[in-house]
C-alpha cells in the first residue's frame, strides 16, 4: 500500500505528464494549422503565378475546347518560349479587364493575315488548319496587318469567334495574354493536352 506522501508525489507526477501531453498536443495541433495554412498559400501561389484552372464558357473554339471543358492554363513558359503562332491562349479582350476569351495565335507583330473565302494565309503563305472544321469559315475576309507588340488571334470555329477579325476586338496586346493553354483535364472523356500547330513559317 502506498502511502499519504507517495500517492500525493505520484499524484504530482501523474498532473505534471498530463500537462505535458496537452501541451505537446497543442503544439501539434498549432503545428498542423500552420503547415496546413503554409500549403494554402503555396497551393494558390502556383495556381496564381504558374497554373490556373479555367472553364471554357463559349463555342468560338469548337472542336477543340466544348463549352464546360476545363483546361489549365500554364502562365510561366513564355519568359523561355515565346508566343508562337498556333497556340492556344486565354487572353483578356482590349480595353477591358472583366472578359476573357480563348483563342488561337495565328500572326505575330509585323504579320500580314489575309483570310480569303475561308482560307487563311500569313505573310503570303496559305496555313494549314486541320482544327478548323469544315464549313466554318471566317465572318471577316480581308486582310490584316499586326500591330507591334500584339498577337492576331482567331477562334477555332470561325462562325461565331469574336476575334481579331473583328473590328471591335482587333490586334491582342501581349501583355493582355494570361498564358497557354496546356491540356483539357474535366470532363475526364475529354482529358488531352493541348498542342500548338506548326504552320512552318
Amino acid at each position: 500500500m502506498l502511502t499519504k506522501a507517495e500517492k500525493k508525489a505520484m499524484g504530482k507526477l501523474v498532473a505534471k505528464r498530463n500537462d505535458h501531453i496537452k501541451s505537446s498536443f497543442l503544439w501539434e495541433n498549432i503545428e498542423f494549422g500552420i503547415y496546413l495554412l503554409l500549403m494554402v498559400v503555396i497551393a494558390f501561389s502556383i495556381r496564381t503565378a504558374v497554373l490556373e484552372p479555367w472553364r471554357v464558357r463559349g463555342s468560338s473554339m469548337e472542336a477543340t475546347l466544348l463549352p464546360g471543358d476545363y483546361m489549365l492554363i500554364e502562365k510561366v513558359s513564355y519568359i523561355f518560349d515565346p508566343m508562337d503562332r498556333g497556340d492556344v491562349v486565354v487572353c483578356y479582350y482590349p480595353n477591358n479587364d472583366e472578359y476573357t476569351c480563348v483563342k488561337r495565335i495565328i500572326g505575330l507583330s509585323g504579320d500580314t493575315v489575309q483570310i480569303q473565302q475561308g482560307r487563311v494565309s500569313v505573310n503570303g503563305t496559305p496555313i494549314e488548319e486541320p482544327y478548323v472544321v469544315t464549313g466554318m469559315t471566317p465572318k471577316h475576309d480581308g486582310t490584316y496587318i499586326v500591330e507591334e507588340g500584339c498577337v492576331f488571334v482567331m477562334g477555332d470555329n470561325r462562325l461565331v469567334s469574336r476575334d481579331s477579325t473583328n473590328g471591335m476586338v482587333g490586334s491582342i496586346p501581349r501583355e493582355r495574354v494570361i498564358g497557354r493553354v496546356s491540356g483539357v483535364v474535366l470532363p475526364i472523356s475529354r482529358a488531352k493536352v493541348i498542342y500548338g500547330m506548326d504552320y512552318g513559317l
